[in-house]
């Protein structure tokens, strides 16, 4: 009788879990199967097939752990090992049609204790990667269990971090004492990213308070004086919350998420958003054009943004800002037609055009992490000088980055731009901003650059099991090194496959991606996509 239960256990739990689907289903779903995802496209096909492989080596070596290390075959818990890998693949397999890899996903869930763990937990990254995956995969296949898990964890990681003096959030969660890690500094980033995913889930559960939490800190923010209109320090001061005003203004890593998010929230809070929302994301994008566009020396048509340091500019990017592009055009999508959404619309173009150079461009056909370039001219001698007050220290800026990019730029032969981190981790960036643009455009062009760079990322960073990220994108020999992260299933293959499939496959019209590119359904529809 004992044998008998064993053999049959799984089958058992599978049942409930269907069941379960079924029930919290509206009655109009009788299948797993997401509207108009169907691969229909080879190139879609293959995406999927990528998947497939991936995951498969994750579920024989590494299953249940956050990643497959996938050169020696072994498992790694860098996420609090609680499956990243599965809760980040959620809404991917709903999209590409894994039905059965998604009923197992939803058994594995169910035995997820998400008030334990023996690692602190990095509020930022629970946030996107887990709250993000048990709320998105609810959205295109309604089931309580996956609400009550994204209760859970909201009400054992993340609410804690927000119970500092001030209401700002601290970085890490220590289960074991059930209080956050004290500390002072906090990124833009880390506190500006919470907002999508906290109003999505007072949406779904009815509870205004999680929504509160970020976003009332959010209103606080934007009402911070800036030197820059829009653009605001990477490190703020948790108590009391200000800004620590010589820290360095970035675009990308540190500060990125909290401008995607101000377009993106108020687009899902509908009537309800604060208008300064949008306003100060207008602003953020006006800065960037009018004060910070830099054309490189080489080919003035390659223009990156730089990072504005306490007393001068750094001329240096990172694949991380390529997501700029495709906010951009969200954000368009919200302003009505005039001159300046012409302009944006440009400035757009022009940034994915550079940042597909980077990837085009390289001997890998892949992009580095990050790079510097020599300007064209330098900023400081222009507007942005003059609203620094910085004008006459440029001579010394300009001549200590053009010598930095000088020599980065023989490593790498004739480009305008040379990496200062040559490695690939499998970021999407790129990849996201084409998927907008071949959205809203229907220009086939973009999927051609996409299948280009999907062709790389197999071509030097498969194996047997899985793809790894790569140390040189700068060599064409074998520099694969051990590690799968949980986004590449997340953003990277989800983006190639939307790309491929059909427009109407998770419309731009009726959902909004959080920054780890999990899809939350709008309240009410927009107009962004034909």
């Amino acid at each position: 009788m004992y044998t008998i239960y064993t053999l049959l256990f799984p089958w058992v739990i599978s049942l409930q879990v269907i069941l379960l689907i079924v029930e919290a289903a509206p009655a109009v779903r009788s299948t797993f199967e997401i509207p108009n995802c169907k691969a229909t496209d080879e190139r879609a096909e293959a995406v999927k097939e990528a998947f497939v492989k991936a995951y498969g080596g994750y579920k024989t070596y590494a299953f249940g752990h956050d990643e497959l290390l996938p050169l020696s075959n072994k498992s790694s818990n860098s996420r609090n090992g609680w499956g990243a890998t599965i809760i980040d693949s959620l809404d991917t397999m709903l999209i590409m049609g894994l039905e059965e890899d998604y009923i197992q996903a939803l058994e594995f869930i169910t035995t997820v204790d998400f008030t334990k763990s023996n690692d602190v937990s990095k509020g930022f990254e629970t946030n996107i990667r887990y709250l993000g995956g048990l709320l998105s995969a609810n959205d295109l296949v309604p089931n309580r269990t996956l609400v009550d898990k994204a209760i859970e964890l909201m009400n054992a990681v993340l609410v804690p971090l927000f119970r500092s003096e001030s209401g700002a959030p601290y970085t890490n969660m220590c289960l074991k004492t059930n209080k956050p890690v004290p500390t002072d500094i906090i990124n833009l980033a880390e506190f500006g990213t919470y907002s999508l995913e906290f109003t999505r889930l007072s949406q779904i559960s009815q509870d205004p308070t999680y929504s509160a939490l970020s976003n009332d800190l959010i209103d606080q923010v934007i009402q911070e004086p800036t030197k820059i209109p829009g653009l605001f320090p990477t490190s703020w001061h948790i108590n009391p919350f200000k800004p620590l005003n010589t820290s360095v203004i970035n675009l990308g890593g540190g500060g990125d998420s909290f401008y995607e998010y101000l377009v993106k929230n108020s687009i899902l809070l509908g009537d309800s958003a604060n208008p300064d929302l949008m306003n100060t994301w207008t602003n953020s994008v006006r800065s960037m054009h009018d004060y910070l566009l830099s054309p490189t020396l080489e080919d003035p048509s390659i223009q990156f943004i730089p990072m504005v340091t306490e007393n001068g500019v750094s001329y240096s990017s990172q694949e991380l800002i390529c997501f700029w592009p495709g906010n951009i055009l969200l954000g368009l999508s919200q302003m009505p037609s005039t001159e300046e959404t012409a302009i944006f619309y440009t400035f757009a173009d022009t940034l994915l055009q550079s940042c597909y150079a980077t990837w085009n461009d390289s001997a890998t056909g892949i992009s580095p992490e990050s790079w510097y370039w020599t300007p064209q001219t330098d900023i400081l001698k222009g507007p942005l000088g003059a609203l620094l007050g910085l004008s006459k220290e440029t001579d010394k800026t300009q001549s200590v980055t053009s010598q930095e990019s000088h020599t980065l730029n023989e490593r790498f032969q004739s480009n305008p731009f040379s990496p200062s981190d040559p490695s690939y981790i499998l970021r999407p960036e790129t990849i996201e901003s084409l998927f907008y643009f071949y959205r809203v455009t229907g220009e086939t062009k973009y999927q051609d650059m996409a299948w280009a760079i999907f062709e790389s990322i197999r071509l030097y960073t498969e194996t047997p099991s899985g793809f790894a990220q790569i140390g040189r994108v700068d060599l064409q020999s074998d520099t694969r090194q051990d590690f799968m992260e949980s986004f590449f299933f997340a953003e990277t293959l989800k983006y190639l496959y939307l790309i491929f499939a059909d427009k109407n496959c998770i419309s731009l019209n009726s959902y909004v991606f959080n920054t780890e590119a999990h899809p939350f359904k709008l309240t009410e529809q927009i107009q962004i996509q034909s």
